[in-house]
């Protein structure tokens, strides 16, 4: 998986499918849908792409909401993006002048500018441009002047993807890692510093790393 971080400095992509979203904790929801883009990208002889914003959307939408936490850091989902064979994974700058592009210009200085997509992987509730005017209507209104197909990602799946994250959050506060890694199909990462504790490990003798999570919005699981 070649990962790019700057708009400026992205290749020419071929026949390109691609998609759009957070795909926070990378679980099995979200597994199916990269599955349908790699198989999509192998039948136009292209590549499969995942765009994704960093930061979160809403921490730059609403900066004083603390109340989200991620199931991943940036780090930790492009290493696990990284097994699920996506061709490319585009990190872009989430930023106050990015969120108030017309939609309008979202598909074409955006979209169409960057990865000439002949498919694009859209759900039936995504929204997107300022306002969150731009939808699967829109894009289909650019269809043949673009020429590319939209290949929808269905409601029952979204739900599921929705559900599946609310899990995973709500196991993980109550400590429940288990089924956390269930959900995810894959383990949960904490990476951080290690860093000194109280030293009480060496005298039950039972070695502990204390971890020190710089990101602020990591999901720590309860205690």
């Amino acid at each position: 998986m070649k990962v790019f971080r700057d708009l400026n400095n992205l290749p020419t992509f071929t026949n390109s499918v691609i998609t759009v979203g957070t795909f926070d904790g990378v679980h099995k929801g979200h597994q199916q849908i990269l599955t349908k883009l790699n198989k999509k990208a192998k039948e136009l002889n292209g590549e499969s792409i995942l765009i994704t914003f960093h930061p979160h959307p809403r921490f730059v939408i609403n900066p004083e909401d603390k109340s989200l936490k991620l199931i991943n850091t940036l780090d930790e989902k492009v290493k696990i993006l990284a097994r699920y064979n996506i061709d490319n994974l585009v990190i872009v700058a989430f930023t106050k002048e990015f969120s108030n592009i017309s939609a309008t210009k979202y598909i074409n200085d955006f979209l169409i500018k960057n990865f000439k997509p002949k498919c694009i992987a859209i759900g039936y509730d995504h929204h997107f441009g300022k306002n969150r005017t731009g939808n699967i209507l829109l894009l289909k209104k650019f269809q043949s002047k673009f020429d590319y197909e939209i290949l929808k990602i269905e409601k029952e799946e979204l739900e599921e993807i929705t559900i599946s994250s609310t899990k995973i959050r709500k196991a993980l506060s109550e400590g429940n890692v288990s089924q956390a890694t269930d959900l995810m199909n894959h383990e949960y990462i904490i990476e951080g510093i290690v860093t000194k504790g109280k030293q009480i490990g060496r005298k039950i003798n039972f070695p502990t790393a204390n971890i020190l999570i710089e990101k602020d919005y990591k999901l720590v699981p309860k205690n």
